[in-house]
């Protein structure tokens, strides 16, 4: 069966009927958040975060992953210049096709998904330019709010911005479904959570960085899914991205309290991805086998099984029993 996961990964996002329903769950491999943000710089982290994720597909053999983007949360140009007015948001300029943070980057990546020999599938995550900003302000500063204060100031900057790094993730997206051997990206996406920004301006300033992004990768290779961030209770209008251009939704179905059945109505019937709470509330990281197992046949009973992969709502905590994937998938096609 083994041998048959990677091609059942495609048709589930294309959306046919499959005789196995495919699981997968991730957590993050890097606890320092400035590590997540600067490791590219390091050789030994890069080894460190390939050699976990390696160990992961040996010891627990996944339906399929979500390869996690440790080490390479940001731009370098997000990364290396200070930003307390929007004129300086101009700082923000493209980088060479050969810079490290591309090149380390895919040659990581690669080794990854080579670890694999085929028999699985994978998406590769990565932040959109909005959540790109976002999270240099709250690591490296610890200002959640300031990309708030810029964007009242002058959303235009903001959004020329967002080209600059859209444009940039283009090119690395590119490299990496070509030259890694990933399927697909798996941007993750989330709305303001701050109500100076209207939908109207979200719609007008933010989103056309997104669908720039995703409508060149679409032409690049099909199989892309997006990610509606719901970690730590964030909300999002699911219905702002239904005509976003990707072949699979991801969202925190117990956060925006929209199943998987909801979210293919809502998607148009395509691919879905989810269904486990991701906290250490869930039954995924406190449940028994049992537990676990009903909670699974529960899932596909209501939701059905065409177009359906088998996650969490986001990353599980790190300490969670990663055999536990192993029970989903064990209930789901017994």
């Amino acid at each position: 069966m083994a041998e048959n996961k990677h091609q059942i990964f495609l048709d589930t996002l294309d959306n046919k009927p499959t005789d196995r329903i495919l699981s997968g769950f991730w957590h993050h491999y890097l606890s320092n958040e400035q590590q997540q943000v600067l490791g590219y710089r390091d050789s030994a982290v890069i080894d460190k975060v390939v050699k976990l994720q390696q160990n992961f597909y040996d010891r627990y053999h996944p339906d399929f992953t979500k390869i996690m983007s440790d080490g390479f949360f940001l731009h370098p140009s997000v990364i290396d210049n200070e930003f307390e007015t929007p004129e300086d948001l101009k700082k923000i300029q493209h980088i060479e096709h050969d810079d490290p943070w591309i090149t380390r980057q895919v040659d990581a990546i690669k080794a990854i998904v080579d670890h694999y020999d085929g028999e699985i599938g994978s998406f590769y995550n990565f932040f959109s330019p909005w959540y790109q900003l976002r999270l240099r302000f709250e690591i490296i500063e610890h200002d959640p709010e300031k990309i708030y204060r810029l964007f009242k100031e002058n959303p235009q900057a903001i959004a020329n911005a967002f080209d600059v790094l859209a444009d940039d993730l283009i090119v690395l997206s590119t490299k990496l479904i070509k030259d890694s051997g990933i399927d697909g990206i798996y941007l993750c996406v989330q709305q303001p959570q701050d109500s100076v920004i209207s939908t109207k301006q979200w719609q007008h300033y933010v989103q056309p960085s997104e669908v720039k992004l995703l409508r060149a990768v679409q032409n690049v290779h099909d199989y892309n899914m997006i990610h509606i961030c719901g970690f730590e209770g964030k909300r999002n209008r699911l219905g702002d991205y239904k005509d976003y251009p990707v072949k699979a939704f991801h969202w925190a179905s117990y956060v925006e309290n929209v199943s998987l059945k909801e979210g293919k109505k809502l998607f148009s019937d395509r691919a879905v991805m989810g269904g486990f709470e991701n906290t250490e509330n869930g039954v995924f990281y406190k449940g028994t086998r049992e537990d676990v197992q009903t909670e699974t046949k529960r899932l596909l009973k209501e939701n059905g099984r065409k177009g359906i992969l088998l996650s969490a709502d986001c990353s599980i905590p790190f300490d969670t029993d990663d055999s536990r994937a192993v029970w989903i998938s064990e209930a789901a096609n017994d």
